[in-house]
């Protein structure tokens, strides 16, 4: 689809009744992710430089977590950057490097990745290694042990999704269930990624009996869900112009084989559905007692302030998608 007919693309305006403030720290933050990339030499060129720069990757963090610290903030982004960039290398590949699409190279990466994370060293040298080996050594500083065994799981779980769409990107031919899609879309995004940080975030511990409750499990993955929709509707004249039809309007097309137009409708109205979801089922959380009813209050208004700082980074901050 080439970019005249990616232009006639109309996004409807999307549900989201959720506030957004943004960090006063934004701009150092900014400042201390680059000279973090330039650390591990993660930008190749004056070209990718700019390429990230226009995205303002600090500007996401520091709206989805406004309150944090700034030594937080800035260990944050340059993982969300880390992950940025190496989802570019993935996702714009030519000839000579199709080959980092290839199960065999990604479970190889992946493999480097798990070792870094339960070892926090690198057995290859190798500038993602290295890079994520900085990351989690200060994560550790800041987080509990508990949490810290989540982190390692979703990041697995990430890496372990990002094979996945790489095997179902090769196959054109065959798509996904749009359930299959939907499942799957909340780890190659990293949206579980997001979710647990949103602990760190607000400073914020549950108890594992408060975190694995049924209530509060549905409504962290509506959070996730309704992040990974407002992306693809945003999203979707961008990945169309690259060739990736790996969005959930194009899923929906495909199996309740409508016009494309049908299929933005419809995927932004599931994104309202599950928006107005997560509203009714915060307003009936079940009775934890005091003190944990204030502690999730403030776990939940995370959630909420995560979602909200998405959304008006996406149509706000960013010229990623200029979705209006």
């Amino acid at each position: 689809m080439n970019q005249t007919e990616t232009a006639k693309i109309v996004i409807p305006r999307l549900y989201c009744p959720f506030s957004t403030s943004i960090s006063p720290y934004v701009e150092l933050v900014s400042t201390h992710t680059f000279d973090f990339l330039h650390k591990y030499q993660l930008l190749n060129s004056t070209e990718e430089e700019r390429h990230f720069a226009r995205y303002k990757m600090a500007w996401m963090t520091c709206r989805t977590m406004p309150e944090a610290d700034f030594e937080l903030l800035c260990c944050i982004d340059n993982l969300y950057s880390w992950l940025f960039v190496l989802d570019e290398q993935l996702d714009h590949v030519d000839p000579s490097t199709a080959y980092i699409r290839e199960e065999n190279y990604l479970q190889q990466l992946v493999d480097g990745f798990s070792y870094v994370l339960k070892h926090k060293v690198s057995a290859i040298d190798n500038k993602f290694f290295h890079a994520l080996s900085d990351i989690c050594i200060r994560l550790d500083a800041m987080s509990r042990p508990s949490w810290q065994s989540q982190f390692q799981i979703s990041v697995q779980a990430t890496f372990e999704a990002a094979i996945w769409e790489a095997k179902n990107n090769k196959n054109r031919e065959r798509h996904p269930t749009v359930a299959q899609y939907m499942h799957m879309r909340l780890f190659f995004s990293a949206a579980n990624i997001g979710t647990d940080i949103n602990e760190l975030a607000t400073g914020v511990w549950l108890p594992m009996y408060v975190l694995q409750h049924p209530d509060i499990v549905h409504l962290t993955s509506l959070a996730r869900r309704v992040v990974c929709w407002a992306n693809d509707v945003f999203s979707l004249r961008k990945e169309l112009e690259h060739g990736d039809e790996h969005n959930l309007v194009m899923m929906l097309k495909y199996h309740h084989n409508t016009t494309l137009e049908e299929a933005v409708l419809m995927a932004a109205s599931v994104h309202d559905k599950e928006i107005s979801e997560f509203v009714s089922c915060r307003a009936a959380l079940p009775d934890f007692g005091e003190e944990l009813n204030k502690r999730i209050q403030v776990y939940v208004n995370g959630l909420e302030t995560m979602i909200a700082g998405f959304f008006h980074w996406s149509i706000t901050d960013t010229p990623r998608y200029n979705p209006y």
